[in-house]
């Protein structure tokens, strides 16, 4: 599955994870311990012990084809021959949310690859082979289309720093770049990028807005398995950050922290990608950022999976909560690398809206019981998937808004 060039895609470009015959291909593989899924003998990668529900699929389903390792078996399966690509295989492929707790816990990925990666891999062989699942259809089409899985025009893009007095890449030029995300122009992430230009605006930051120029930053093609687009927005982006002299990306959401942070291992060290809540900790520890209002709320902070076990990312946002006066920050039975998925990832709400439903409950259920009176988060998919908990949810905003009313 070469492209013109580019590496291969697919199973082709985990063949070490999956035996290939040749010796020398071989580096490490899954040992079926379990771990991944919370069911494995004593794992050294848990230097902490974490709780054993790990694995949302399978928690949801209860059967061993929707763990990790299992997915892995069937991987190896494809990639030598034995088994073709069927709608139950699909099914299997597709139910992951891509929460990455199985890629935190397993311990034979020293190679640079584990078991999500062969899952996103799986999805490439997928796609390439028969196209993007039809509940993806519309998330591929946006993307191949108009630049966003929303499918929303570009003359509909950037409208979400409308009266923030924003200054515009190519109107004018800066080494720092808010990159807002596409969920920006919709109503889970429209809050988190206006405060996080507040905060900037405040902090005195010389920095530019992309608006309408502004493209997706690839999350859902490269988690879905679309990587010819993941592959042309990936050059796109790096195209316009090097044009532009950038130097400093700061973004509104987890999620695309994520791809940044892949972006920026191509950039070198000449590009700096913080998220919003890394940023503001920074300012607050620098004494560049000052909380003057007293904020008398207890609050309990999700880590999200694409900020969290995607990025290493827990303390930043902790930071900054204990440094706004009045806040009681209380804490989730999982936290950190070991929080629960909301569900959001994966395309799992488009193509399993039970699965994700069932997650966000649970995580709502663990948030109520903690006492707080509001659940904060970092990620646009997150605020997304709460939004659809039960009516007695508690309510949800994002880290940045909170922390704006405190200036």
């Amino acid at each position: 599955m070469e492209d013109e060039g580019k590496k291969n895609w697919g199973l082709g470009r985990v063949k070490q994870w999956l035996y290939a015959k040749g010796l020398e291909e071989r580096s490490s593989g899954c040992v079926l311990c379990g771990s991944c899924y919370g069911h494995g003998p004593a794992n050294p990668m848990e230097d902490v012990p974490g709780p054993k529900t790990k694995c949302p699929p399978y928690e949801f389903y209860r059967f061993q084809r929707f763990t990790p390792k299992s997915r892995w078996l069937m991987a190896q399966r494809v990639f030598h021959g034995l088994d073709s690509i069927t709608p139950e295989l699909k099914e299997v492929i597709y139910t992951c949310t891509n929460c990455l707790m199985c890629q935190e816990l397993c311990g034979v990925r020293d190679d640079g690859y584990g078991p999500w990666d062969i899952t996103v891999a799986m999805r490439e062989e997928m796609t390439e082979k028969d196209g993007p699942l039809e509940a993806h259809r519309p998330l591929f089409e946006g993307i191949h289309q108009h630049d966003n899985p929303w499918s929303q025009p570009k003359s509909a893009r950037g409208r979400w720093a409308d009266g923030l007095s924003l200054r515009k890449l190519g109107h004018s030029s800066a080494s720092t770049l808010l990159f807002a995300g596409c969920s920006a122009d919709r109503p889970t992430g429209r809050a988190g990028a206006t405060a996080l230009a507040k905060l900037m605006q405040t902090a005195g930051e010389d920095f530019v807005v992309l608006g309408d120029a502004e493209k997706c930053c690839a999350l859902y093609a490269y988690d879905l398995g679309f990587r010819r687009e993941y592959e042309r927005l990936k050059d796109e982006n790096l195209a316009m950050i090097k044009n532009a002299g950038i130097h400093k990306v700061v973004v509104a959401c987890g999620s695309c922290r994520r791809i940044w942070r892949q972006y920026a291992e191509e950039l070198g060290p000449d590009i700096e990608v913080v998220h919003g809540a890394e940023y503001a900790a920074g300012l607050a520890e620098t004494g560049r950022l000052k909380f003057r209002q007293t904020v008398r709320k207890k609050v309990t902070y999700h880590d999200s999976c694409h900020l969290g076990r995607g990025c290493g990312i827990y303390e930043a946002p902790r930071t900054i909560l204990r440094t706004i006066p009045g806040v009681d920050v209380v804490e989730m039975a999982r936290n950190r690398r070991w929080a629960w998925c909301c569900g959001g990832g994966g395309g799992v709400p488009e193509a399993y809206p039970e699965l994700a439903q069932w997650n966000a409950e649970d995580r709502m259920r663990e948030a109520k019981e903690t006492g707080a009176e509001v659940v904060l988060t970092s990620s646009a998919l997150c605020q997304r998937s709460f939004a659809s908990c039960s009516a007695d949810a508690l309510p949800t905003q994002d880290l940045l808004e909170f922390v704006v009313q405190a200036l």
